[in-house]
């Protein structure tokens, strides 16, 4: 498994996609130290490639989808006042199995990078 998280530490979270940076950071950093292959990268300092962005819109299924694309949060906010979390099945793949945030429907709430976290350390 290959995890990625963008956030900038220059923008506020959106209000409708909040997320609390510093305990995300955190939770991304203790995944780190159990060994989990995580990049962490501050879109405040040096924005994420459109290929990142891309592949978080097209790659996972509808319903793993994140918030990105026409209806939602766009490209120039990922990352920056939409922090995003990316969870690729292998540490070769092109595009993620998961993203967040995304509405989730069986959960009926939306799920961001923060809550994502901290289900992935809760099983590592």
């Amino acid at each position: 498994m290959k995890v990625e998280f963008y956030y900038s530490s220059k923008d506020e979270p959106a209000k409708q996609y909040h997320c609390d940076n510093a305990k995300a950071l955190e939770l991304a950093k203790q995944l780190q130290a159990k060994g989990v292959n995580i990049k962490i990268q501050d879109c405040g300092e040096e924005p994420a490639a459109f290929m990142t962005y891309n592949a978080a819109v097209t790659g996972p299924s509808a319903a793993k989808r994140a918030v990105f694309g026409t209806k939602g949060a766009l490209e120039e906010e990922f990352g920056k006042t939409v922090p995003a979390l990316l969870i690729f099945e292998k540490d070769g793949d092109r595009y993620p199995t998961e993203v967040f945030p995304r509405m989730d429907k069986e959960e009926n709430k939306l799920i961001g990078p923060e809550d994502a976290l901290q289900k992935l350390l809760s099983t590592a």
